[in-house]
């Protein structure tokens, strides 16, 4: 399995970015991050992957600024990051094409659930207090 990282740090090419998006794992992943941000363990359960294989696609989506990650002890919140304003509108109509369309469909809405049940119970469990 080839896993593709940008050799630079900053915005990536449109080649970048769209090779990037392309990899079916890190698709779905961002197809779920659309809904709702989301903890590692959400994605493990919504996509049915083992934690490595989540852990290291977000890495890449990571590199190429699409996602962003919020250290909530002892967890790490990931939702999508939207700072290249032409990027962020390619991403936008990838992810609106996947909106409709099954499985990604069912996958959306159960990270969306998957959110609401969890992300209270996770910031109490974690001490901190709800903003």
């Amino acid at each position: 399995m080839t896993v593709f990282v940008s050799a630079h740090m900053g915005a990536p090419t449109p080649a970048e970015l769209l090779q990037t998006v392309a990899e079916p794992t890190r698709l779905r992943i961002l197809n779920c991050l659309a809904a709702a941000p989301l903890f590692v363990s959400d994605l493990q359960d919504v996509l049915g992957l083992p934690q490595p294989t989540v852990s290291r696609h977000l890495q890449v989506l990571r590199k190429a600024g699409l996602v962003r990650d919020t250290p909530i002890a002892p967890f790490v919140l990931y939702r999508l990051r939207r700072t290249h304003r032409t990027y962020a509108r390619v991403l936008d109509a990838i992810l609106a094409a996947l909106k409709d369309v099954e499985p990604t469909r069912s996958e959306r809405r159960q990270a969306r659930e998957r959110s609401r049940e969890d992300y209270t119970a996770r910031v109490a469990e974690a001490g901190i207090a709800s903003q």
